[in-house]
């Protein structure tokens, strides 16, 4: 079961492997392109769903991610407790978003309908195929559909009123 979702963070990545012996972890950013965490002091990262706030010690950027040294954590040992442990940042530390844009993670729960106000489910769900983000649709009857998260197909997001108008074609 997921744990509750904090919605003074959003979701930034997820910690690997430890490297070394003094405590580094690997982190993986769900954007791979995301560099925006080095102003970042304090982390929230959730090992097995529970909440816990931990103090950058060092950052360096590698070719995938970052390594990251937290000030409470001093060996390896500690390090792996945290591997496949999300880590999440302070919303009010993130630049306001772009006429267009949202956060994946924010559509969750969203009415979807089609550019002619047709239902066509809420959002369930959303994952990384490896080349964009995907929603997962589930229609009034529990039928799943899955939606590329990308501008081609998503019209208009209304983070208000909790909705996505989106380019649809029949699959029926």
């Amino acid at each position: 079961m997921d744990a509750p979702k904090d919605a003074d963070t959003l979701a930034f990545g997820v910690l690997g492997r430890p490297h070394g012996v003094r405590g580094e972890i690997k982190l993986r950013p769900h954007n791979p392109a995301s560099r925006g965490l080095e102003a970042e002091r304090l982390l929230l990262v959730r090992p097995d769903g529970r909440r816990t706030i931990h103090e950058v010690a060092s950052l360096r950027a590698v070719a995938d991610g970052y390594l990251v040294r937290f000030a409470d954590i001093g060996d390896r040992d500690a390090a792996a407790a945290l591997t496949l442990a999300e880590v999440r940042i302070p919303r009010a530390s993130l630049p306001a978003l772009a006429e267009g844009e949202f956060y994946v993670e924010d559509v969750v729960g969203f009415a979807v309908e089609d550019e002619a106000g047709r239902a066509l489910g809420r959002v369930a769900g959303t994952f990384w195929n490896g080349a964009h983000d995907v929603a997962t649709l589930a229609d009034a009857d529990g039928r799943e559909r899955l939606l590329a998260l990308v501008p081609d197909f998503v019209l208009e997001v209304d983070g208000p009123g909790r909705k996505m108008r989106v380019r649809w074609s029949d699959d029926d």
